[in-house]
């Protein structure tokens, strides 16, 4: 990934103020960046184009009109802000794709590297579901959200870095959900069963993160082709993985997870370098439980936005 020494930008009074907010702008070469606050985090222009530079190496093929497209980022004051804009998201969000409006929409947040995972996740979501909304479909929801999350790591090259692959390694052989079942199911039909939504999180972030490690982009990409076309789960993977049954698939998936690797990876980190998540500013302060930090994107208004959760 190149390093940015430097990035142009204007800045400029907003088209129109927002409950008693003036809103500026700040252009770089790919966002325009809307915000409330009179000044950006600091690093968050060059941030975001580092972003930008990684998903087009990773999911350029996806959507090819984001080389030449800027994508509208608007951050809010606070989280009070942002649950009051123009975007009504839930009140459980971090963040929020506006795949209409090609846009991503976050409160300021009081870690600035949150705020870049939120930005890659939801950016993520952006590009992706673009791609299945071309023949006005949406994609399944492990790969959507298992993609957003692969896509929060600053490179795909360390993934330990990440909260999820810290949790995948510690996941138990038996709280995995059967691939059958799992291709079928999302987050919603769980109900309220904390254990079973937050392993179904890891296990998509596991079950993507596998595709895009183990095998070529051009496989991936032929893989999400086949599901767009309406192909099932299992006729996908036989016409690009070549595992006839999903219990083949499942088999290869759970030797690469038995991997020593994965243990050493997350064992030789600092404790510095474990993601440790954050809170919005103006969100109150509570007790976080072991997820209570991750973006999960959950969608709603019929597909139309995708949105990330900070409780």
């Amino acid at each position: 990934m190149p390093l940015w020494a430097a990035v142009l930008f204007a800045v400029s009074a907003a088209a129109a103020p927002q409950k008693g907010w003036d809103w500026r702008e700040t252009t770089t070469p790919h966002f325009h960046i809307l915000h409330q606050a009179p000044w950006l985090p600091q690093g968050l222009t060059i941030g975001v184009e580092r972003i930008h530079s990684r998903l087009r190496m990773d999911l350029g093929v996806f959507s090819p009109w984001m080389a030449k497209e800027r994508i509208s980022l608007y951050v809010y004051q606070d989280s009070q802000a942002y649950l009051e804009g123009e975007f009504s998201p839930p009140a459980w969000s971090n963040g929020i794709a506006v795949f209409g409006q090609k846009a991503v929409a976050i409160p300021t947040m009081k870690d600035p590297a949150q705020m870049m995972r939120t930005i890659a996740h939801e950016t993520t979501h952006l590009l992706f579901v673009d791609f299945f909304q071309e023949k006005k479909l949406t994609p399944p929801s492990w790969l959507n959200e298992g993609l957003a999350m692969v896509e929060e790591a600053a490179t795909r090259d360390k993934p330990e870095t990440s909260v999820w692959y810290q949790h995948m390694v510690g996941m138990s052989a038996g709280s995995w959900i059967p691939l059958e079942s799992f291709f079928k199911i999302s987050p919603k039909d769980l109900g309220n069963n904390q254990a079973s939504v937050e392993a179904w999180y890891v296990q998509a972030y596991s079950i993507t993160l596998f595709l895009v490690k183990k095998h070529s982009n051009l496989q991936f990409k032929s893989f999400c082709s086949q599901l767009r076309d309406g192909k099932t789960p299992t006729q996908a993977l036989w016409l690009v993985y070549r595992c006839r049954r999903i219990s083949d698939f499942e088999s290869q998936w759970k030797a690469w997870l038995a991997d020593p690797a994965h243990q050493r990876r997350v064992a030789a980190l600092a404790s510095g370098q474990k993601d440790a998540g954050d809170q919005p500013e103006g969100k109150a302060a509570s007790p976080v439980p072991a997820f209570g930090h991750f973006s999960n994107g959950r969608g709603f208004k019929s597909g139309f936005s995708s949105s990330s959760d900070g409780r």
